[in-house]
């Protein structure tokens, strides 16, 4: 199988291996969820989250502290269910397609690294929204509100504290390279810009780079898989698709995006769930809203909602992620570098690059590789005279 096109460089040639990867992909997206919701009904109905929540309370007295402690066992306990799915989707499939050769040790250290990360930001952030619930009436504005610094808060922070707990960020090394990417960045409009590199090697052979952070957090990343892989007109060209993704503030649009869906979320979670109190929460053990046994329940239902939202939310990054392709192309005119690095990148993740049209409507947050390869090669606006749509030169 093959995506037509005339010239044999602007190729992908998809195999039989491509295909099966993808569709595991496809099964452990729907099959994850699934299990998630299948594991959160049965710590309900078998009384296991109202046995936590006892445990904690014969430790602590105050309701906020037994929340904490009540989040911490919870949180272990899932640990424990979800590892043996964590474990084919992280570590078997990648080695059984040859695109890690991260050991299991290293594997299960990182795992534990973000089971602990994770750990601390629960045992803050969710006793205070139980707290939430516990007091006020229209508890899903309250939150929704309180979502939007912490969101912020997130973006600012994770660049410097969360992601090098796991790699090393160094100044890119190639200086010409970093060079053509600084002044790349000032034609883009994006002054006073950090080039990093990060040894994502050490856990995973594909490829990836991107703009993060903001005010003094802002960065651009690349992985050292990438730069191994692409030759220079090839990043120049990748890194004007995540240029445009800054400088058309998509960070920005998608947290807006997120607040608006966040508030829908818990609108009609607020419903939901204290209609499920009513009706099964003696049977679960759960005796009014923000009792902790019934966070299951919570989260069972923003799961369900958030799952079912997916379409719109990715079909929003699909659209941010096209308008990036057409800033790339304008900023850069390099077509052919642009086209043959999306052939790499489906080639090297060993992903299909033409998946079934509900499954990209589904799941994809970008377009599909295919339509991107054939985008950027008939993108020429400049070529017949007509203005850019989305870069101005004048803006650099």
């Amino acid at each position: 199988m093959r995506i037509v096109s005339e010239d044999p460089r602007f190729v992908v040639h998809v195999t039989a291996e491509m295909i099966r990867h993808s569709r595991i992909l496809d099964m452990l997206y729907f099959g994850g969820f699934v299990y998630g919701i299948v594991e959160l009904l049965l710590l309900l109905a078998l009384g296991i989250s109202a046995r936590l929540r006892d445990a904690a309370a014969r430790v602590a007295k105050r309701p906020y502290l037994v929340a904490v402690l009540y989040v911490i066992l919870f949180t272990l306990i899932t640990a424990v269910l979800d590892f043996p799915l964590s474990y084919y989707a992280g570590y078997a499939v990648p080695h059984q397609f040859d695109l890690s050769n991260q050991t299991f040790t290293a594997w299960l250290v990182d795992e534990g690294k973000e089971l602990m990360i994770g750990l601390v930001f629960s045992a803050i952030i969710i006793p205070l929204a139980l707290f939430g619930i516990r007091r006020f009436k229209r508890w899903w504005l309250v939150l929704s509100v309180a979502s939007i610094p912490l969101g912020i808060l997130l973006v600012v922070i994770v660049p410097v504290v969360v992601d090098p707990v796991f790699n090393d960020f160094i100044p890119l090394r190639d200086q010409v390279l970093k060079q053509k990417l600084l002044d790349e960045a000032s034609r883009a409009g994006i002054e006073g810009s950090r080039v990093y590199e990060v040894d994502k090697s050490k856990q995973t052979k594909t490829m990836n780079a991107y703009v993060t952070g903001l005010g003094p957090t802002k960065r651009i990343v690349m992985w050292n898989t990438l730069l191994a892989k692409l030759n220079h007109d090839e990043v120049l060209a990748v890194m004007g698709h995540e240029m445009g993704q800054y400088v058309l503030i998509h960070l920005w649009k998608g947290l807006a995006a997120g607040i608006i869906g966040t508030f829908f979320v818990l609108f009609v979670a607020q419903r939901v769930y204290e209609w499920g109190l009513r009706r099964w929460g003696p049977r679960w053990g759960a005796r009014e809203p923000g009792d902790p046994s019934s966070l299951p329940w919570l989260l069972l239902i923003v799961s369900v909602i958030s799952f079912l939202g997916a379409p719109i939310e990715n079909g929003i990054s699909r659209y941010m992620e096209h308008q990036s392709d057409m800033f790339g192309l304008e900023l850069t005119h390099s077509n052919e570098a642009m086209a043959t690095s999306f052939i790499k990148f489906a080639e090297d993740s060993k992903v299909n690059p033409s998946p079934h049209p509900f499954i990209e409507f589904w799941r994809y947050s970008h377009p599909s590789l295919s339509r991107r390869i054939q985008f950027v090669l008939h993108y020429k606006p400049w070529a017949e005279g007509k203005a850019n749509e989305l870069w101005r030169a004048e803006a650099g």
